[in-house]
């Protein structure tokens, strides 16, 4: 019976800390929200045009709206934002999210070059590393 009783301490630990955990993480997308503007989907492919092509802006939109929407706050992606810094997402997304991208693009994930070494993890980066990517890759098929 003890088992038991260990289990269900376990359990209610974690989701004490996820509550705090939770907590924090919603005070970080607020603190966010108020920082800088929360631009329009068309205001935020707006701002990464010069970057990338527009329907890597539209992918980039999609996958931090998601995420973003995760925090119950009004909260859209931005270009600037530290997707790694800002707010806490799931570092291992970013494969998950290249995984997606390639299979939308019919690119293959195992020949996309890596991620620079050294570079920020905004929004605008990932949409010109994606952009890059997918330039190089056309490139090399053709």
């Amino acid at each position: 019976m003890s088992g038991w009783w260990f289990a269900a301490g376990c359990v209610g630990l974690f989701l004490l800390l996820w509550a705090f955990k939770s907590r924090k993480w919603k005070q970080q997308a607020l603190v966010l929200a108020a920082r800088r503007p929360n631009p329009t989907r068309e205001q935020f492919i707006a701002l990464l045009i010069a970057d990338c092509d527009r329907e890597i802006a539209e992918f980039a939109w999609r996958i931090f709206t998601e995420d973003y929407s995760d925090w119950g706050v009004e909260l859209t992606p931005h270009p600037d934002d530290d997707y790694l810094k800002d707010l806490p997402i799931d570092p291992e997304n970013q494969g998950d999210w290249l995984d997606e991208f390639c299979e939308s693009f019919a690119l293959s994930h195992g020949d996309f070059p890596r991620w620079p070494d050294g570079a920020q993890t905004t929004v605008r980066n990932f949409a010109r590393w994606l952009a890059d990517g997918r330039r190089s890759l056309t490139i090399a098929a053709a």
